[in-house]
């Protein structure tokens, strides 16, 4: 026996079965096809999901930076700090 006999359907039964399959082949390859491409999908949207969630923190922190960076708390860390020279001062 050759290859190429082994591939030739020997009844009808046996051509319906192997064009089944063949369809069942391509419906597995496209089906294949479509969940890769759903999941590209969903990584894509997660990364971006991500990269907001990120911004938002960044913006966050630069609003409450912005609201502790008032006059009066400048003054107060300089009292401090003029505090403590002061106190290593006296200590010779």
């Amino acid at each position: 026996m050759t290859a190429q006999r082994l591939f030739i359907p020997l009844n009808p039964c046996q051509a319906l079965v192997r064009r089944l399959s063949v369809i069942n082949l391509e419906n597995f390859r496209r089906q294949y096809a479509r969940r890769r491409w759903k999941m590209s999908i969903r990584i894509v949207s997660l990364c971006n999901h991500l990269t907001r969630m990120m911004r938002r923190g960044q913006e966050q922190q630069q609003q409450q930076q912005d609201q502790r960076s008032c006059d009066s708390d400048n003054e107060e860390e300089t009292r401090k700090t003029r505090l403590q020279t002061r106190k290593r001062s006296n200590t010779s």
